[in-house]
């Protein structure tokens, strides 16, 4: 018997469960999934965090400021890595507007606190930038949209914090680094 018109309509694909990151480069915006039952593991990654800039340098207002945001907007921290160009989080939010504000205060306060300190240098091209109206709070510090993926309780999650426990591990060069596989489904750094 062939399949029914009406059933080819629905979109029988699973939800989707990351977004941002490399993965929304050159995409339509979509919603962001999210779900307050579970943790989000998040990625930010910036190309100007080297040399002064480096996120690890900062690692103490970073977690000055995530610690005071995870407060104000009811957010539970389990893990979290502070590399040399990226950071991972392990979060649970108790409502989706503090998780969303929660990115939006960290990724915006760290990225004025740092830039504050050493502003990036206009390149050659400088002068056209400036003709376009390029203003102070214009400038991108962080090089893709924020990484965010819904984990599941259990293996998953337990997976997660051993992910971004060996991360802290390899930059404090107590475990050799190890290049991560990559694979179509995720997108971590």
């Amino acid at each position: 018997m062939p399949k029914s018109k009406q059933l080819s309509l629905f979109n029988n694909q699973k939800p989707q469960k990351a977004h941002g990151g490399s993965l929304a480069v050159d995409k339509r915006r979509s919603k962001r999934p999210i779900n307050i039952k579970q943790s989000h593991h998040i990625t930010m990654k910036s190309h100007h965090a080297v040399g002064s800039r480096s996120l690890f340098r900062y690692k103490k207002i970073i977690v000055q400021l995530m610690k005071k945001n995870a407060i104000k907007f009811h957010i539970k921290v389990y893990e979290y890595s502070i590399q040399g160009n990226h950071l991972h989080l392990l979060v649970k939010a108790q409502n989706l507007e503090g998780l969303q504000n929660f990115f939006r205060v960290l990724a915006g306060h760290t990225a004025q606190r740092i830039l504050k300190e050493c502003p990036i240098k206009q390149s050659a091209g400088g002068a056209s930038q400036k003709r376009k109206g390029c203003k102070k709070n214009q400038r991108k510090f962080w090089s893709y949209l924020l990484f965010s993926r819904i984990v599941s309780w259990g293996r998953e999650f337990q997976r997660v914090i051993s992910y971004v426990q060996k991360n802290t591990l390899e930059l404090l060069q107590v475990i050799a680094y190890q290049p991560r596989l990559k694979s179509k489904r995720s997108n971590t750094s």
